[in-house]
């Protein structure tokens, strides 16, 4: 048996890669950079839009998770109704895509993304949804133009590997925090790069040959694409994730990432005709690795994640295969493309809602199924049909066999598309620096600025704000303008889609150049963390009893010295969130007193999800701790939700200090909760 990239590594006598008698020879390349870059250039926009539809979602989450489940459960599906339209619209034959389906789904979705920049509240809201289900359509659409035709499977699986390898350096490049959520003029700049790039592939619309040259299939497997989009946006294109997940710097995290798929992509350059056993060991690589990524830390799991993203070029070729078209038809197209979108989604869907629904097993296991869904695809294998001689029924007399035609191949050095490698390379690398700052203390002082601490505890909600946006700049500018020696924060996201796929915890510090430390909770993208202007010593992660559930919580401690040279122990802790929790939050304080007993100078800050009055604050006054809000500021001063506060949650207590005042700041609503701002004392 061979593989179906064995067939469509040899010249088939198609147009773009075989001469007919009489004219010049074309090479075996030719148009393949442009229809290569006309997916890459989706692929990140799609990813872009994939993030921002966590933000976008999570705001529906007011109306309850069921809500949030059909919105997204639509919104994907909906591609493909986009696909669909594309099709009717271009007078596509079959539904197989033209050049100018594609190039008339990427025009709109320019149109869609610019104005989107622009966009807040309701209006980004519902035009957000809809710009990503246009995105997935167009680009499950443009892979079947480009699969479709003799060596378009390789090309294919290359603008994919390629597009993800641009999306992680840009990512790297912006921080990670996308341009979408961006109203300066780098937002703006990045937006119409992004949205008009994939036009530069107009070419294709010729016809012809060359980049024009019309597909002939569609590939069977065509929705296997949705999963493929989901592991990128999780894993394999994420460098917070990775970053988190393995516990380096950020741009070193995205370095990485982009050159495993500058590999993966040399792989598909490479003429070389993989045999059934290197098509096996891929599929086995990707399911092995995704899992290794989401269930180990440190060097494991960043070496499976380069693994990943080397690898999974070739298991998608064999997913994309034409070796068999799929029947003709427009809605057929429609429907697997339909089908693909529920299969970005889905994956998504699961892994995030089983921190508020528990689902009965580990929720990392969601996105290695999908692995395992995108393994068994590409595991297919087929022998090529052997070529009827002369005299059958379609070949008139019998003859000799007619010549083989010429092997036109080019080795991966000299084909015009390995160029396309180059740029994510340089978006990494340009941005390397500024995603590598020292977060851990060397480019701050020692020891405080005084002997007092101006201390912010702030719940960011993973940094979506309550009309469903990401605004880390408003948060940052919020810290500045408090003048926070040290900043308490929870729900920090390193990664999560639900948050827009940032590193918060890197841009933050960076943003304020501040020391960071983090800690998982949930898991190892969403938790806690402590800034300071100074150096954290001492950090100490304390893992609180799971309980009731449905998340996992922690608490993070580091010391701050004064100027004085006083030793200031600090804690952002997050208890459980349900009201009827309070036997899980009073053993998860009995934990972190347990642990951080706060002999000396202490400060307790965080999200407890308690009230005034309730058992869990009593514990924490009956141990010696101090309200500072009770103590110096408006005790009737509600922090949650932010746009129209109804409840006290969150706090900040002390022992062994005194407080100056504390405030809580009514007029922020970049999380849905409100900032505690509290200047500390020593006696």
């Amino acid at each position: 048996m061979t593989s179906d990239d064995t067939r469509e590594a040899r010249p088939t006598g198609s147009a773009d890669e075989q001469a007919p008698a009489g004219s010049v020879a074309r090479p075996p390349d030719d148009g393949t950079p442009t229809r290569v870059w006309l997916l890459a250039a989706l692929v990140v926009a799609t990813l872009e839009l994939v993030r921002a539809s966590g933000p976008l979602l999570d705001h529906a989450f007011a109306s309850g998770v069921v809500t949030v489940g059909v919105t997204a459960l639509a919104t994907y599906a909906a591609a493909g109704l986009v696909a669909g339209a594309l099709l009717v619209a271009t007078r596509a034959p079959s539904g197989v895509p033209t050049g100018r389906t594609v190039i008339v789904g990427a025009a709109v979705l320019a149109v869609l993304r610019v104005v989107l920049q622009g966009l807040d509240g309701d209006a980004r809201y519902g035009l957000g949804l809809v710009s990503v289900a246009w995105a997935v359509g167009v680009l499950v659409v443009a892979a079947a133009f480009v699969a479709g035709r003799a060596s378009g499977p390789r090309q294919a699986a290359l603008g994919v590997v390629v597009g993800c390898g641009l999306s992680a350096g840009l990512q790297v490049l912006l921080g990670s925090w996308d341009a979408v959520w961006r109203s300066s003029w780098v937002g703006w700049v990045v937006a119409v790069a992004v949205a008009v790039a994939p036009l530069a592939a107009v070419r294709v619309t010729s016809g012809g040959t060359g980049a024009g040259a019309p597909a002939t299939n569609r590939p069977r497997r065509l929705w296997a694409l949705g999963p493929v989009i989901a592991i990128a946006v999780m894993i394999g294109a994420n460098p917070a994730f990775l970053a988190s997940q393995a516990g380096i710097a950020l741009g070193w995290a995205g370095l990485a990432v982009v050159l495993a798929t500058g590999l993966g992509g040399w792989l598909l350059l490479r003429p070389d005709r993989w045999p059934g056993a290197v098509r096996v060991g891929a599929a086995v690589l990707v399911v092995a690795a995704v899992a290794l990524a989401m269930l180990t830390s440190g060097g494991t799991a960043l070496v499976a994640v380069v693994v990943l993203d080397a690898v999974l070029g070739v298991v998608l070729v064999g997913t994309l295969s034409v070796r068999r078209s799929a029947p003709p038809g427009t809605w057929r197209t429609a429907g697997a493309v339909a089908v693909a979108g529920l299969g970005v989604v889905l994956p998504l869907l699961g892994y995030m809602l089983d921190y508020d629904v528990p689902l009965p097993f580990d929720n990392a296991y969601v996105p290695v199924a999908a692995a395992v869904v995108v393994a068994v695809c590409g595991l297919h294998h087929r022998t090529p049909a052997p070529v009827a001689p002369l005299g059958s029924a379609s070949g008139g007399a019998q003859g000799p066999a007619p010549d083989p035609a010429p092997d036109l191949r080019q080795p991966a050095r000299v084909r015009a598309a390995r160029l396309l490698l180059v740029p994510p390379v340089v978006l990494a690398l340009v941005g390397l620096g500024p995603s590598t700052t020292s977060t851990h203390g060397r480019d701050v002082p020692a020891r405080a600025a005084g002997d007092a601490l101006t201390v912010v505890s702030w719940n960011l909600h993973y940094g979506v704000t309550p009309s469903g946006g990401v605004d880390l700049e408003s948060a940052a500018a919020t810290v500045e303008a408090a003048g926070a020696d040290v900043v308490l924060l929870q729900e920090v996201e390193r990664g999560w889609v639900l948050g827009g796929g940032a590193d918060m915890a890197t841009w933050l510090a960076r943003r304020l150049g501040m020391t960071v430390e983090y800690a998982p909770a949930a898991d190892r993208q969403f938790g806690n963390a402590v800034l300071a202007r100074s150096g954290l010593t001492d950090v100490a992660v304390t893992v609180l009893p799971y309980g009731a559930g449905p998340q996992g919580r922690s608490a993070l401690s580091a010391t701050v010295t004064t100027a004085g040279g006083e030793a200031v122990r600090v804690t952002s802790v997050h208890l459980q969130h349900r009201a009827e929790n309070t036997p899980t939050r009073l053993d998860q304080l009995a934990t972190l007193l347990a642990a951080e007993p706060g002999t000396g100078p202490s400060v307790l800050g965080g999200d407890l999800n308690a009230r005034p009055g309730w058992p869990e604050v009593e514990l924490l006054t009956d141990a010696g701790w101090v309200s500072a809000v009770d103590e110096v500021g408006d005790a009737d001063a509600l922090t949650s939700p932010s746009d129209a506060p109804a409840e006290r949650i969150d706090w900040v207590l002390g022992r062994h200090v005194g407080f100056a005042s504390a405030d809580v700041l009514t007029d922020v609503t970049t999380s849905d909760h409100l900032p505690l701002v509290v200047r500390v004392t020593l006696p």
